[in-house]
Order: structure tokens, then sequence, then C-alpha cells
């Protein structure tokens, strides 16, 4: 962890560029935006690049409507946020990888499967959110709180502690957080717009979506899948899984929910989430994917039913290590 190395790498470029991870959240949003706002604050010029769209759910945060597909400004410092490593920026990496290897590279970041890539790292595990870092990176550039800065961020934070109730919120969370709100975050307003404001469409989906629930290990393995065809059936946004897992999460015996997304016919993304029981990142890690222990995420080049078969086998697996007392 080393802000200070972070902070002179952004004092010293002239042109900034804030990426996110593929399929944004709040939190590589909010963080992106924020190192924008403080770079031009700073008399910086600086953009925001995210290689997918942002979700309609984020519409709401400052500068979104200026988030870039790919970078405009010429090579200098690309600031990664919020991704365990660079090939979790998705088309960026691949599709920029010139721009990239032209540019430093300072690496930001709360997972603790990141490798530590990148010029200068800012990575903390023990962070709830990436945009708890950013908050924190702050004070070291001079930059003091203003709404915009104290909006995106909250956002982050919100999404990733799901409004403080998962146990990643620490008393330095909510004293970084208690500040956003004095700074003029709406902490209501955000809660509302990331987890209550939901159009219909998100509701049939999420409804289908649940029907084909699944269990295994008398329930404390808890899955379930969203399909292309109930996208297409309920015109939902792929986005409009986002938190999901989260509602898996309350079911009582789990120790392990896992949803399920069908990219297309050979791809298959995963979510996992995780009590003390079982660690996420080994279920990912051997796909690798990677995050936290408690929630951790995957993309397997697999049709669904494969994957899910290839993914729930590791799942009760890392269940049997856990009982054996191998976690």
């Amino acid at each position: 962890m080393s802000s200070a190395e972070v902070a002179s790498l952004i004092r010293g470029a002239q042109r900034i560029t804030a990426i996110c991870h593929e399929n944004p959240d709040a939190d590589t949003l909010g963080a992106a935006l924020a190192i924008r706002f403080a770079a031009e604050r700073l008399g910086k010029q600086a953009e925001v690049v995210s290689g997918d769209p942002v979700p309609p759910f984020l519409a709401f945060l400052p500068g979104v409507e200026a988030v870039r597909s790919r970078p405009a400004l010429e090579p200098d410092l690309a600031v990664v946020v919020d991704a365990g490593d660079l090939a979790r920026t998705g088309s960026v990496a691949r599709d920029c990888a010139d721009w990239l290897a032209a540019s430093r590279i300072a690496n930001v970041d709360h997972h603790v499967s990141n490798p530590g890539f990148g010029d200068a790292q800012l990575i903390d595990p023990e962070a709830a959110a990436t945009c708890e870092l950013v908050a924190l990176l702050l004070p070291e550039l001079g930059v003091e709180l203003d709404r915009n800065l104290a909006t995106v961020l909250m956002a982050g934070i919100v999404q990733d502690t799901h409004t403080f109730a998962h146990p990643n919120a620490t008393p330095r969370t909510l004293r970084v957080s208690a500040e956003l709100v004095e700074a003029g975050a709406p902490l209501s307003a955000i809660n509302r717009s990331i987890y209550a404001d939901k159009p219909f469409s998100t509701l049939a989906l999420w409804g289908q979506i649940l029907a084909g629930i699944g269990q295994r290990r008398d329930g404390r393995i808890v899955h379930a899948a969203m399909t292309l065809q109930m996208l297409s059936d309920t015109g939902a946004e792929a986005s409009a899984s986002e938190g999901f897992v989260d509602l898996l999460g309350s079911t009582r015996a789990a120790d392990i929910t896992v949803l399920f997304k069908e990219a297309d016919a050979s791809t298959t993304r995963v979510s996992v989430r995780t009590t003390a029981r079982a660690d996420a990142v080994a279920i990912t890690g051997a796909f690798g994917g990677g995050g936290h222990a408690r929630a951790a995420g995957c993309t397997l080049q697999r049709p669904l039913d494969e994957a899910r078969q290839a993914v729930l086998a590791e799942c009760e697996a890392e269940l049997a290590r856990g009982d054996a007392g191998g976690r």
C-alpha cells in the first residue's frame, strides 16, 4: 500500500486516464470519476474510460455522461481502479494494448487477488471499496472534498458494502463515509438509486431467475442462472442482474451462493458470495478469477450448463476443504 507513490505519479502527469473494469459497477466508476475530478482540480487533462457501457442504474453519477469506451488522450498516466488484474479492464486491455504499453500505470484496488501490476500500487484488501482508498488518497493530493467527489465515492462504498450491511464495512469505512456525507453525499438517494429504484423489467427478470433456483449440500450451496432468453423475454439489460446474488445470500443455510450469467453461447460469467465457512477467491481462482474472500467472480469460456457443473463441483470441494479444517 503506497498512496504517496500513486499521488506522486498523479501530480507529475499532465494527462490522466482513469480506467474501469469490465461490466462496471459503482465502485469502479465512482473511483474513476473521483480520479478525474481530482486531476482536473489539479489542472490536468483527465478522462474516464470503460470498455463496457455504464449500467442505467448508475446514470445518476455526476460526470458519468462523459465516460468513454477507449482513451482519447495521448498516453501519459493510466490509473486503473478496482481491477484485480489488467485483463479485468476487458476490451481496453485487449484493444488498447499499445496505448497502455506507452503509458505509466497506477494500480488502485482492494482485491486480495491483485498481483500488484503497474508502476505504482495502492492496494489494500482491508478496504471495503476502492472508493474508500481514493477518498483516503485525496488529502495526499491536496484535493478537498466537494459534493460531486463525495457522491461518486459514496456510491462505490454503498454498493460494495450493501449500504454497510456486509462485514467488510470497518470503522475506517464508516469514518470515511461520515466525511463524505458531511461533504454533501446524498446517502439515502444513492442507496435508493442502487438498490431500490428498479424498473419492472428488472423485477420480471429476477422473478425468472428466482424460479430456477437450485441447491446442493442440504442448502449450503444455493445457485441460480440468468440466460439470454430471460433477458429477451423481460426486455431487461444484462446489468439488471446486479444485486441478485445478494438476494441469494439471504438464504438462511447458505454458505456459498452463486449466480451464473450467460454472456453468449460459449461464455458464462459467475458471481460468488460466501460466509466465513468458504473462500470465494479459492472457488473463482480455480477458473482464473479473483476478488475477495467473501465476494469474487470469474468468466468461463464454456456454455452455461458446462460452466455450472464445473463451478458447483468446485464449490462442493471448497466446502469439503473447510469442513476438514483446510480453510
